[in-house]
């Protein structure tokens, strides 16, 4: 391994002056970490890291990566706790439809939740295909049956005028011409417009 940038530029330049000064050249891991954390490291980062996984949530995160960021904050704050306090910051994270079924699991060590976790995932995410399957399904039948009945409607609403106007055409072929009664001779065969008979006026000085 080897610094790079301007961490090299940092390092050599600290070997300069603890030479110059006469003070002993860093030659251990301990000592070399201490000087670069007090370096790089600002002072409010470990809170950050706490209050970071103090909020951690699964979100839109897998189970499995949801897992792995919790272990990455635990290590970089350097939080040492009992098995039992990790697997109930772990569950606690957890999405609600997840953990609502992980409860009822046994588990007795943390590997076995998240394996439990990842289980319970994966089978709600089939369940889920499936339902959005059949939703599809009787979707598309639906408007197959939607389709035929529109078809069927419109054919009747087609026929249905048809029928009428045929129905109106047969109406006069069944009245009968002694059914006509003129209003002008009374008489009966014809309309008062066709009527014969008519009025002759003379007009006298």
């Amino acid at each position: 391994m080897e610094f790079t940038d301007n961490a090299l530029i940092w390092w050599n330049q600290l070997q300069k002056e603890r030479e110059k000064y006469g003070d002993p050249l860093v030659n251990t891991w301990k000592e070399m970490k201490r000087l670069m954390r007090r370096r790089f490291v600002p002072s409010h980062f470990h809170r950050d890291l706490h209050n970071k996984l103090q909020r951690l949530i699964q979100g839109s995160k897998s189970v499995d990566e949801y897992h792995k960021e919790m272990e990455v904050h635990l290590i970089r704050a350097n939080i040492s706790e009992e098995q039992e306090a990790t697997m109930a910051r772990f569950l606690h994270g957890l999405n609600s439809d997840i953990r609502d079924v992980v409860e009822l699991q046994n588990y007795v060590v943390l590997e076995e939740l998240v394996h439990q976790a990842i289980k319970v995932e994966q089978q709600l995410k089939t369940k889920g295909t499936m339902k959005r399957g059949s939703s599809n399904f009787y979707q598309i039948g639906w408007k197959d049956k939607s389709k035929k009945g529109g078809a069927t409607s419109s054919n009747a609403s087609v026929t249905t005028p048809q029928r009428t106007q045929n129905k109106s055409n047969e109406a006069p072929k069944k009245t009968r011409s002694s059914d006509i009664k003129c209003f002008k001779c009374l008489g009966r065969g014809h309309i008062a417009f066709e009527c014969p008979t008519k009025r002759n006026i003379l007009v006298k000085d």
